[in-house]
């Protein structure tokens, strides 16, 4: 792979893994029920979950960019 290539597959993955904090910090009323509990105001959501699954399938795609010849 390119190393211009190589940068932008690393600023996708950068993006998404930002992208990924902010909806997770997010709290409106499409959160759902507490799924894991941090404190009284923080904790993983059940509206977390699809997030958090996008990322994941995000972050195997650019490693499977980096990897590829």
């Amino acid at each position: 792979m390119k190393q211009d290539h190589r940068a932008v597959v690393i600023g996708v993955a950068l993006v998404l893994s930002v992208l990924t904090v902010l909806l997770i910090a997010g709290h409106g009323p499409w959160a759902g029920r507490t799924i894991f509990e941090i404190n009284n105001r923080h904790g993983l959501n059940s509206g977390d979950v699809p997030v958090l699954v996008l990322w994941a399938v995000g972050m195997l795609g650019c490693g499977f960019l980096l990897r590829k010849p």
